[in-house]
């Protein structure tokens, strides 16, 4: 059911955003009098109901908007043979509607039994309402470039991971070639590459990183780079760790802190890519897990209630844009409404489409313009009958 909203006036900064739960998307705005200030970014592309940020343990910062790794989430659906390496689940599986973003891939070796959550805190499930600790696959994407501080050459790649893993790179005839290839089930392995890797200062290779988790219950992920070494007789050294596999051997799985073996990787010249090799490809547009100047949010209230919606309005100390995330009640996941993208310090949103007689749990939410995000804590409100 969709309600008709009678317009009203509104002064100062504030705006009313209309929503209606049918379609979670349909937006009206009545503009404030004065100028209209828009969100460079539109924050409606990675709602944080779907969004999870560093998703194995290692965030980071970075003020550039578009550093890092963009991912994509498969699982097996009920029914479904297990898979054995990330390529068999990749392909076989079930595709999330979730955004993953990563700042890096350095995850050592650790116990993972507690899952995925999205940036509402709720753990991220497969459709049949199962934890994702186990039979999951990532295919990360980004650019693979050099770090300010690293000198141009030939590098070679690694991957350090449990269980499998493959690192590919796109080629001048945009096909991705093989690098890396440690996938299949394994405890923590150190996978090298088969061939090396030219890189100049200008260079930019796009990345392709699949990683697959099989059995529960540790990870993980290490990619690593290091300029080749010669032996005397114009051959490439090769390490002597490619290959080896134990979880015990280069992690504390406790305390994560480094044993000999990977201390010994570092003394050979190997070392994590940092934060400064990674690069969003264009597709992703930008990072909404950076860090921006967050919004303080205050005096938030519940306004008019109908059979099918109600309206909340709150205020910010800085503009902002305006969005609420609606759980609970008869929603069987969070739903999010879609912003103007209008930048405001006051706010009101109107939503329908709901069940009338019926409580939900409803949160404020709003982005500055540098994209630092607050989410109000949760207010209660039900529905006329």
């Amino acid at each position: 059911m969709t309600r008709t909203f009678v317009k009203r006036a509104v002064l100062g900064m504030s705006a009313v955003v209309f929503a209606s739960c049918a379609q979670m998307g349909s937006t009206e705005q009545l503009s404030a009098p004065e100028e209209v200030v828009m969100s460079k970014l539109d924050v409606n592309k990675y709602p944080v109901s779907k969004l999870v940020c560093d998703p194995m343990g290692e965030p980071g910062e970075d003020p550039r908007s578009n550093a890092g790794l963009k991912a994509e989430l498969y699982w097996l659906e009920a029914g479904q043979a297990n898979a054995k390496s990330s390529g068999d689940l990749i392909a076989r599986g079930k595709k999330s509607d979730r955004n993953l973003f990563v700042s890096v891939l350095n995850t050592p070796t650790r116990q993972f039994d507690m899952g995925f959550n999205n940036d509402l805190g709720e753990p991220v499930k497969t459709d049949a309402g199962a934890m994702l600790i186990e039979r999951f696959a990532l295919r990360f994407t980004s650019v693979l470039r050099l770090a300010p501080d690293q000198e141009e050459g030939l590098y070679e790649l690694a991957l350090l991971s449990d269980d499998g893993a493959t690192l590919r790179l796109r080629d001048g005839e945009g096909v991705y070639q093989s690098v890396v290839d440690n996938d299949g089930e394994h405890g923590t392995r150190f996978g090298c590459s088969s061939q090396v890797v030219e890189l100049k200062r200008d260079t930019e290779k796009l990345m392709q990183v699949d990683y697959y988790q099989g059995p529960r219950y540790h990870i993980a992920l290490i990619a690593m780079m290091r300029k080749v070494q010669m032996n005397a007789d114009g051959t490439i050294k090769r390490d002597p760790s490619c290959g080896k596999t134990n979880n015990d051997s280069w992690f504390n799985t406790t305390t994560l802190a480094p044993k000999k073996d990977y201390t010994d990787l570092l003394a050979r010249g190997w070392a994590p890519l940092k934060k400064e090799n990674y690069a969003l490809a264009n597709e992703a547009l930008f990072n909404p897990c950076k860090e921006g100047i967050d919004p303080k949010l205050s005096n938030i209230q519940v306004g008019e209630v109908f059979s099918d919606g109600f309206s909340v309005t709150w205020e910010t100390d800085i503009p902002a844009t305006s969005q609420l995330v609606i759980s609970g009640g008869d929603l069987t996941q969070s739903m999010m409404t879609t912003s103007d993208n209008v930048l405001r310090r006051r706010h009101t949103v109107i939503v329908n489409g709901l069940s009338s007689g019926t409580t939900y749990d409803v949160k404020a939410h709003s982005i500055s313009d540098t994209y630092g995000k607050t989410l109000s804590d949760s207010i209660q409100v039900r529905t006329a009958d």
